[in-house]
C-alpha cells in the first residue's frame, strides 16, 4: 500500500516543477526575443535592418513573445507561492528548496518585460490604425481644395513613422540591456537551485 504524501510534500514537488518549468519558458522568451531582432553576420543586431519591412512583420512575433513571457511570469509567481510569507522559506534557511532573493526579483523583472512588450504591441497596433487611415486619404487628394491638407498631414504621419521605428531601436536596446540583467539573475538561479 502507498502512504498519501503530506501536503508539504505536494507544496515542494509543485515548487520544483515550476521552478522548472519557469527556467524552460525563460529561456524560450530570451531566444524569441532575439529571434526578432535582425542580426549582422557577426552576431550582432543590425539596425539599418530595423525598417518598414521588419517593422510591419514585427506585430506576430512580439505576440509570441508576449504569451511565452505570461507564461514564464505564472510559473514564476507559482515558484516563489505568490510571495505568501506562510509557505515560503528563504535559501538561507533551506538550501535545497528555499527561496532565493534573485527569483523574487526576476519575477519583477518579467513583469517589467511584459510591460515593455504590451507598450510595444500597442504602439504597433496604433501605428497600424494611422497607416490605413493615412491610406483611406489618398481619395481625398484627388480634390484640389484638400490635397494641401492632406499631403501635409501624410507628411507627418511618415515622419512619425521613421520616428516610431528609430524609438523601437532604442526599446531593444534597453530591452537587451535588461536582459543582461535578467541572464545573470536566471545563472545565479539554476546554478543554487537542485532539485532532485
Amino acid at each position: 500500500m502507498i502512504t498519501p504524501l503530506h501536503h508539504s510534500d505536494y507544496t515542494l514537488k509543485n515548487r520544483a516543477f515550476n521552478c522548472r518549468m519557469r527556467n524552460r519558458y525563460y529561456e524560450e522568451v530570451y531566444y524569441a526575443f532575439r529571434a526578432i531582432l535582425p542580426m549582422d553576420k557577426n552576431g550582432n543586431i543590425d539596425g539599418s535592418a530595423m525598417d518598414l519591412p521588419w517593422f510591419n512583420n514585427l506585430k506576430q512575433e512580439i505576440k509570441r513573445l508576449d504569451r511565452l513571457l505570461m507564461t514564464c511570469l505564472e510559473y514564476s509567481q507559482a515558484a516563489v507561492f505568490y510571495g505568501k510569507a506562510d509557505i515560503a522559506t528563504l535559501y538561507s534557511k533551506d538550501k535545497r528548496w528555499g527561496i532565493l532573493q534573485e527569483e523574487i526579483f526576476l519575477g519583477h523583472f518579467l513583469q517589467e518585460l511584459l510591460s515593455t512588450t504590451r507598450y510595444i504591441i500597442a504602439r504597433i497596433e496604433t501605428d497600424q490604425m494611422l497607416q490605413r487611415w493615412s491610406g483611406s486619404m489618398q481619395d481625398m487628394k484627388a480634390k484640389p481644395m484638400n490635397s494641401g491638407f492632406v499631403s501635409s498631414i501624410q507628411e507627418k504621419l511618415l515622419a512619425m513613422n521613421n520616428a516610431t521605428i528609430e524609438e523601437f531601436k532604442d526599446l531593444f536596446k534597453h530591452i537587451i540591456d535588461r536582459f543582461q540583467i535578467g541572464n545573470t539573475l536566471f545563472g545565479t538561479v539554476q546554478e543554487l537551485q537542485n532539485f532532485y
